[in-house]
């Protein structure tokens, strides 16, 4: 697909701990039927399933001990270029347990708070990175701040990455997204739960979806996106441009842990490529779909998303 880099900003990695077990019982001796470990963490997601579909993609993050080396390595098995800030704490864990009938439980690890050294090399690696080999590039920041870590962080990332010309999507969540928007990132990418608690109401319904997203434009944002699970994804392209439901056919779901990651990256790679709207919400939709029968989180086949696009539902919203 397009020669524009994509870079994906991580401040809080994990390798991602998938167990298969029959079925998972509070206060029992639970035993696995399988272990896999993946590397993983949102930005992670992002950037494998954007490398999935083509695109030149660079990962930059906080990797400390052998947790840290072995999600490098993963990374860099699939081709990704892996920009690490080596940290003194280890790299967290987190667990995802799948039951046989389908439920997913995760476990997530909080991370281990990066010290002010390693903080400020992030923010230089990443302003050398903006106006040297990563000029023209998208910057796409995913995932929960570390421990100790406030949203200012990611301001300076979103307004360094903006002064050196570079566009910026975010997916996070509470005082990170709600602290980030005044840094008027290009796109924000909440799924229903978050954007629920930064407008302050329950989202039941697509008119609901649309209304939220637009009050998020104008808390700064210059675009949003609320992904809503099998409802599928709601979009607003710019304050007071169209909203559009991109929404996928029933699927034969493995889990769902990394679909909304997935889907960034398809916003990710049609802005990297100038799609229109309508191509450009039914590659997201399609790009999340198929992370969710795929055997990993962000481990999407470009073959399925290409069967899937069609299949995808998109209409244009007139509210």
């Amino acid at each position: 697909m397009g020669a524009t880099k994509i870079v994906c900003l991580s401040a809080n990695p994990a390798l991602d701990r998938r167990l298969r077990m029959s079925s998972l019982g509070a206060g029992e001796i639970n035993r696995a039927k399988s272990a896999e470990g993946f590397a993983g963490g949102k930005a992670a997601h992002v950037a494998m399933a954007a490398r999935a579909m083509g695109s030149n993609v660079v990962w930059t993050g906080f990797l400390g001990g052998a947790v840290g080396e072995e999600c490098a390595r993963q990374l860099k098995d699939l081709d990704i270029q892996v920009v690490s800030i080596s940290t003194a704490s280890s790299t967290r864990v987190n667990l995802e347990i799948i039951e046989d009938s389908g439920r997913v439980t995760e476990i997530l690890e909080p991370g281990a708070g990066p010290t002010t050294g390693e903080r400020d090399e992030f923010l230089r690696l990443c302003a050398e990175g903006t106006q040297g080999s990563w000029k023209g590039g998208l910057l796409v920041i995913s995932g929960s701040l570390p421990s100790g870590v406030g949203p200012e962080f990611y301001v300076s990332l979103i307004e360094g990455a903006r002064k050196a010309g570079a566009k910026v999507f975010l997916d996070t969540s509470g005082e990170a997204l709600r602290g980030s928007l005044k840094s008027e990132p290009g796109l924000v990418k909440p799924n229903r739960t978050e954007a629920e608690t930064i407008v302050n109401r329950p989202l039941r319904t697509d008119r609901d979806a649309v209304s939220a997203a637009r009050e998020i434009i104008g808390c700064g944002a210059a675009s949003a996106a609320i992904t809503l699970g099998r409802d599928g994804i709601i979009w607003v392209e710019r304050k007071d441009g169209s909203a559009w439901l991109a929404r996928p056919p029933a699927m034969n779901v493995i889990s769902t842990v990394g679909c909304g990651d997935a889907t960034l990256a398809g916003f990710a790679l049609a802005a990297s490529q100038d799609m229109s709207a309508e191509e450009t919400v039914r590659l997201a939709g399609a790009c999340g779909a198929a992370n969710s029968v795929a055997f990993a989180p962000g481990r999407i086949e470009k073959v399925k998303v290409l069967e899937l696009l069609p299949k995808i539902e998109v209409r244009k919203l007139n509210f």
